[in-house]
């Protein structure tokens, strides 16, 4: 008897194991609008690993967007920071081609995330808050608290990231049994050879381990580090921390090559908003 595929795909196999693939702003092919509520059921029900971001609005409630300004990724005009949730009502996401898409509507964080409630969980399946705070401002208590209580009963599968650690430690402490994702790009933007410098790297990681379960890492950065010799991603697995590789896309940006050296690195997982076709490609450089 042979198990069914899922109709997206949320893990391939490497030559270390499994490696999940996140699914990008909850897409499941690369042109589709993002945060389709109809995706994340979906991601729920096969075990995926999910990711939506997260902004706090002129009302101290989170909003699910990608981006500080609404357009032009969304039908709405405005930066989110000074507008209140009301204002942002009907307003649609749009796809690869600059379309609104009615499947994927402007919801507050807990409208998107409150149906998984009634949706069977699969083993596996996980939601990463991805917490940005344009200008580095810091969220209120009263959004912090708001969050907590969307995500409420579904902490255990809840992962908070964020370029801001602090930020992010404040929101996983008010979820307990939510783990910490820290993304070091931030930091690597205001000391240049923090990025260039795997043994750099490492150590600014490894000085903020304490609770941290993933560093999100540019998957360039991660190439460049093993092209050196430098095990950077076997080295953070030592202290307890996986690798999630961001972002790996169609284009020839990521060739062939550029796939086996990730999937060599021993990454745990894989960011994309094309998980059928990166399957495809890493199942076909690792098929005997």
């Amino acid at each position: 008897m042979t198990t069914a595929r899922p109709p997206v795909p949320i893990s391939v196999d490497g030559p270390h194991g499994p490696i999940r693939l996140k699914w990008h702003k909850l897409r499941t092919r690369y042109d589709e609008a993002p945060f389709k509520p109809s995706n994340l059921a979906l991601g729920w029900r096969l075990g995926a690993s999910l990711e939506i971001d997260i902004l706090a609005t002129s009302d101290e409630r989170f909003v699910v967007a990608h981006d500080p300004t609404l357009g032009p990724s969304t039908t709405g005009r405005g930066r989110v920071a000074e507008m209140s949730l009301a204002a942002m009502a009907g307003l649609l996401h749009r796809d690869r081609q600059g379309a609104g898409d009615p499947e994927a509507p402007l919801l507050p964080l807990g409208d998107l995330i409150a149906p998984l409630r009634a949706v069977r969980r699969a083993p596996g399946a996980g939601l990463q808050l991805d917490l940005v705070l344009p200008g580095g401002r810091s969220p209120s208590q009263l959004a912090i608290d708001t969050a907590a209580a969307a995500a409420c009963g579904l902490e255990e599968a809840v992962i908070v990231g964020s370029y801001h650690l602090k930020e992010a430690r404040r929101l996983v402490a008010a979820m307990p049994g939510a783990r910490l994702g820290y993304d070091p790009t931030r930091a690597a933007s205001r000391d240049s050879v923090l990025g260039r410098d795997p043994e750099r790297l490492f150590r600014h990681l490894e000085r903020r381990r304490d609770g941290l379960a993933v560093a999100y890492l540019r998957f360039d950065i991660v190439v460049a580090a093993e092209v050196r010799r430098v095990p950077l991603v076997a080295r953070l697995l030592e202290l307890g921390i996986e690798t999630d590789a961001w972002t790996i896309n169609p284009g020839r940006g990521v060739s062939d090559a550029i796939l086996r050296t990730l999937v060599e690195s021993k990454v745990r997982q894989l960011t994309t908003d094309a998980p059928s076709e990166i399957a495809r490609r890493i199942a076909g450089l690792f098929r005997t």
